[in-house]
């Protein structure tokens, strides 16, 4: 059982980009400490339990994680991967719809379109973001319309993970933070 993790090791555990993980740490929402004569940080495994905890986030993920690198371990050099491995997908607390919307997020206080790709109880996850500072906004408001159905949503969402897309945009994972959620469920049951 791994006792220090690497950024990149609590990446792949919360399925976050590495430096979200970095911003936590600076942030002291992880504690841990940094390699001496390096930018490097290593993080308690007490501190992740506790982050997972104070979050609501299963603790299969953690445990998920010890399983694959024990496998690792016995499998050793060139072996092959388990047959059914745990994947983050199936732990999540609410299951993804996948959907193409027209959205906005609130930047700076000016609208900038965006596309929403799929859409959860728990949050939205959104490409064709670009901001023309390059300033990528930790909270936000955004505005989501199906203009089949007349539906919309405004909610205030937290920045979970981020990454580059091809259009040289970029595509977010947001958690709710504010939303209605007897409209959302009603819609996502429709769909």
């Amino acid at each position: 059982m791994t006792r220090v993790f690497t950024t990149g090791q609590v990446a792949r555990i919360f399925s976050v980009n590495i430096n979200t993980v970095i911003k936590w740490f600076d942030d002291a929402k992880l504690e841990g400490f940094r390699l001496p004569r390096s930018n490097e940080r290593r993080i308690y495994r007490e501190s992740v339990i506790d982050f997972m905890e104070q979050h609501d986030i299963s603790a299969e993920l953690l445990r998920a994680f010890d399983d694959e690198q024990e496998n690792k371990g016995k499998r050793g050099k060139g072996a092959r991967p388990e047959a059914n491995p745990v994947r983050h997908e199936d732990l999540r607390t609410f299951a993804r719809k996948p959907v193409e919307l027209k959205g906005t997020i609130e930047d700076n206080g000016e609208r900038v379109p965006v596309t929403v790709r799929n859409l959860s109880m728990g949050g939205v996850y959104v490409t064709g973001f670009s901001s023309a500072d390059h300033r990528i906004p930790e909270a936000f408001r955004i505005a989501v319309k199906d203009e089949e159905s007349g539906w919309g949503l405004e909610s205030v969402c937290q920045l979970v993970h981020l990454k580059r897309t091809k259009d040289e945009g970029f595509g977010l994972g947001c958690r709710f933070t504010q939303v209605d959620p007897s409209s959302l469920q009603a819609y996502l049951q429709r769909i």
